[in-house]
Parts: C-alpha cells; sequence; structure tokens
C-alpha cells in the first residue's frame, strides 16, 4: 500500500472524461481518459468515474481507498443540480458532489465548474499565481470566465460567477441584439465562430484556420469577434479592476493574434489597464484545478482533526 493518503481528481466534459491519482503533495501517480458517452446518462458515467478511480489505486497506490476527491464538470454546478450545460444532456438533476459520494464512496468530495477549475489551477501554478486581482477568460467552443481575488476563485450567490457568455455586445441604446448577437458567445464562441465562417466564406473552416487567414473578409471576421470580446473585457476590467487578464481555453493557440488586440482595448478603454498573457497551466488546467479542490479538502479536514478538542 501506498504509505501516505491519496487524492483523486476528475474532469467530466461533454466528449471526455479524465481521471487522476495524486499524493497528497500534487504529485499524479496515473491517469486515465475515457468517453463521456452522455447519452447513456449520468449513473453510468459516475459509475465508470468509480471503476477508474478504483483501478488507479489499485494499479499505483495498493487499493488504498481515496480520502478526497475532487470533481469539475461544465455548467453551473449547484448542490442539487447542473445547469446551463447543454453537452451533457440529462445531468440537470444531478447532485454532483452527493452522487460522486455515493459511487465512490469518497467522505471529502469537492466540486466546482471545469472554468473555475482552470482558473484555480492558474491561480496556483500558473500565470495569476501572485496576482492579487485576476481575470481568466477560457475561450473555446464557449466562452467564460472566472475572478481570482487573492488566490481564491470567486463563485457568486448561485455558482454562476463569471458567466459571460451572457453577456451582451454593445450596439445601439445597449441593445445586444442591435449588434447582431443576442450574447456574447455567439459573437465569440469556437462553434459560432467557426460556423458564421464556413457560412461566410463558403468553405468549412476551424477557427484556428480562420484565425490564422489573411484575406480581408477573414480578418473582418476575426476583427469582428476580437471587437466583442475587448468591449466585454473592458466592462469586466473597469468593474473588477484587475491586475492582469490570463487568456486560456482552444483559442489561447491564437495568441499571437488575440492577445495584442485584446491589450489594445485595455489599454485605451481601463484606467489601470491590466496586463494580458496567455494561460501556462495549458490543456490540463481543469483537471489540475481538480486536484487542488481535492487537496484544499483533504488539508481542511486534516484541520479539524487537529483542532483542540478534535476527536482522534
Amino acid at each position: 500500500m501506498y504509505p501516505d493518503p491519496v487524492v483523486g481528481a476528475v474532469d467530466i466534459g461533454g466528449t471526455k472524461v479524465d481521471v487522476a491519482l495524486a499524493t497528497a503533495t500534487g504529485e499524479i501517480l496515473g491517469s486515465a481518459r475515457f468517453e463521456t458517452r452522455p447519452e447513456d446518462g449520468p449513473a453510468v458515467a459516475l459509475e465508470r468515474v468509480a471503476d477508474c478511480l478504483a483501478e488507479l489505486s489499485a494499479s499505483y497506490a495498493g487499493g488504498q481507498p481515496i480520502a478526497a476527491l475532487g470533481a469539475v464538470c461544465p455548467g453551473v454546478v449547484q448542490p442539487d443540480r447542473i445547469l446551463l450545460a447543454p453537452n451533457l444532456p440529462g445531468w440537470e438533476r444531478v447532485a454532483l458532489a452527493d452522487q460522486l459520494r455515493e459511487a465512490t464512496g469518497i467522505a471529502l468530495v469537492a466540486v466546482t465548474n471545469d472554468v473555475r477549475a482552470g482558473a484555480l489551477a492558474e491561480a496556483r501554478y500558473g500565470a495569476l499565481r501572485g496576482s492579487a486581482t485576476g481575470l481568466y477568460v477560457n475561450l473555446g467552443t464557449g466562452v467564460a470566465a472566472a475572478l481570482v481575488v487573492d488566490g481564491q476563485v470567486v463563485e457568486g450567490s448561485h455558482q454562476a460567477a463569471g458567466e459571460i457568455a451572457y453577456m451582451g455586445p454593445a450596439g445601439p441604446l445597449g441593445n445586444p441584439a442591435a449588434a447582431g448577437y443576442p450574447h456574447l458567445e455567439t459573437a465569440v464562441g469556437g462553434s459560432a465562430l467557426q460556423a458564421r465562417a464556413t457560412s461566410v466564406l463558403g468553405v468549412p473552416l476551424t477557427t484556428a484556420e480562420l484565425f490564422r487567414r489573411d484575406d480581408p473578409v477573414s480578418v473582418h471576421l476575426v476583427h469582428q469577434s476580437l471587437a466583442a470580446l475587448g468591449t466585454a473585457l473592458v466592462n469586466l476590467a473597469v468593474f473588477a479592476d484587475p491586475d492582469r487578464v490570463v487568456v486560456g481555453g482552444g483559442l489561447s493557440a491564437s495568441a499571437d493574434v488575440v492577445l495584442p488586440v485584446l491589450d489594445a482595448y485595455l489599454r485605451t478603454g481601463v484606467p489601470f489597464p491590466p496586463e494580458v498573457v496567455v494561460a501556462r497551466v495549458g490543456q490540463g488546467a481543469s483537471l489540475q484545478g481538480a486536484l487542488s479542490l481535492a487537496l484544499d479538502a483533504l488539508g481542511a479536514a486534516a484541520l479539524v482533526t487537529d483542532a483542540p478538542g478534535s476527536a482522534r
């Protein structure tokens, strides 16, 4: 048996689930990936998570019980449900922490959404480390953000802080629809941008391919999208006064195009402009954030156990 406590981390996505086992100091012992298959329903997926964790423990920790688990998924993860996660149909009534406790037998389970987990990883190990007030912006299929204050990620009263996809780009009289897009995600999200580019240009394109093109129409589409994002970030920065904005997600691969435009918007539109940098943790940020949740839960439990008068 592995001599010290071990913890688990789970990142549940619309197409894949990443699982890891780590030591109490955060060293990864082993990891695995399997397809989510959301059509099978959440109960099946969570049982597969439990089986995967058990297999990792058997392979790397002598089968010892996992002391704490951190789990993340898309959407608004509330205690009794998961909202605004269209890529996980049927998960609306999933009480994620409770159902993972039941499936795995692990008592200490902490959950949040994938973007806030990515922000936590950046705050602990990446581009937001040392930031007093930082903004993490995830640009992928959709768009979302997280506010980090003194190393802590703000959850919001409904666990919905950072759902900037629902912001409206500026239009006449502040009407988002007048700008041509009902919400920010339809202007900036990868899926919407890819569909718009394919329709306008007449050829199927990924967002990465669109950002590499230099023809006038492609450049216009890119800058139209970044204008909406830049305006949104200016408003967020004026409100939160961050010292740093970190851009993560798939679109960060086009940082050479994205960052200079966003930097120009922030420098000209914010009284105290933050620096804009690309995320450092990378594609595994959500799983790394889940691991941080597990380690925090384990540490908090140890503090309670060691408190004066606590049972031993």
